[in-house]
């Protein structure tokens, strides 16, 4: 899991990035909150994560700042900078500091996870490697030890495709409770089932789009997805791009 700091001065907004990007999904958790530049900056050094999501503009030590210093210390910390300013000063100086992305608030649903991604897709097309897996990676029934969660990767494997698939389908299935299912599926895969059949699907669906006879609406509906634009959504969450984009790409 990525580890990531999140620091905004503003608290309703802050919160909002906490609680409403889908963190689990794109393989990520959040360790510390910070309301300022100087809290940001102390638990950066202190706890070391692997990204830093900050505004620019806060109390105390703006996030330019901020970063500067952590950056001395710690430069293999990733930074994604969100500000409320389109101001095209700020992201010369934001890019000259190392930052790897600059989003201007508010921002578009999907939009930081792929901002994201695109961190990670970096790494790995800087190794030479653009395959699926690698973009979304996941345990394969036979890299888990457990026999029941080794069976339910196979179920979602053979059923992912189905619209109405949920965790009931799979533990019922397996002959299992949901909830003993759900804490040794996410223990032994780390992830949830939820968040699980949707990296699979759209795994599949980048796959599928490498064809470029392949129409996105049919693959949408081929993974799983009766709503386009959920399924664009979601697979910009996971990529990067949208369906269209990554297929040109």
């Amino acid at each position: 899991m990525i580890r990531v700091l999140v620091a905004d001065d503003e608290n309703l907004v802050r919160k909002g990035i906490v609680n409403d990007t889908d963190w689990q999904l794109i393989g990520c958790e959040v360790i510390a909150e910070a309301a300022n530049g100087e809290e940001g900056l102390e638990k950066a050094l202190e706890l070391k994560p692997d990204l830093i999501v900050s505004d620019i503009r806060m109390p105390k030590l703006d996030g330019l700042k901020m970063v500067e210093q952590v950056l001395e210390e710690l430069p293999k910390i990733k930074v994604i900078f969100l500000t409320a300013y389109g101001d095209f000063a700020y992201a010369q100086q934001a890019i000259r500091l190392g930052a790897c992305d600059y989003i201007l608030k508010p921002f578009e649903d999907g939009e930081l996870e792929a901002a994201i991604q695109r961190l990670i897709q970096q790494n790995i097309l800087s190794q030479g490697s653009v395959r699926a897996e690698d973009l979304i990676p996941l345990k394969a029934p036979g890299e888990i030890e457990n026999k029941y969660i080794r069976n339910a990767v196979e179920y979602i494997g053979q059923h992912y495709m189905e619209p109405g698939i949920s965790i009931g389908q799979i533990a019922d299935a397996l002959a299992l409770s949901e909830g003993y299912l759900s804490r040794l599926f996410k223990s032994e895969t780390e992830y949830s089932i939820n968040s699980y059949i949707t990296r699979y699907r759209i795994r599949t669906a980048a796959k599928l789009l490498d064809d470029v006879q392949n129409k996105v609406y049919e693959v949408a509906e081929l993974v799983g997805y009766q709503d386009i634009t959920y399924f664009s959504t979601t697979f910009k969450k996971l990529t990067g791009f949208a369906p269209s984009q990554y297929q040109k790409t």
